[in-house]
């Protein structure tokens, strides 16, 4: 199974220092480095809804165990453009 991905919109490229818009990584690193800089007080997200730390709203995600089994029901898959 490929490992879980995440792709930034765009349009919140500005809140995430580090983190290409527009590109797959693997979405443990992109976890970390958003991580990094809610550390560093930079982001204008932290009031969000903490759910999963990643919004869907921000991110598009793909890859990896979807599902019950992946502690979360309401994951949805994203098709790889080509």
């Amino acid at each position: 199974m490929p490992p879980r991905q995440a792709r930034l919109r765009s349009t919140y490229s500005e809140w995430y220092a580090g983190i290409a818009p527009g590109t797959w990584h693997h979405a443990l690193w992109v976890r970390e480095k958003a991580l990094a800089n809610l550390r560093h007080g930079r982001p204008q997200w932290e009031n969000l809804p903490r759910e999963r730390f990643l919004s869907d709203s921000h991110f598009e995600f793909q890859g990896g165990a979807v599902g019950k089994d992946a502690g979360s029901g309401d994951r949805r898959m994203v098709r790889r453009e080509v």
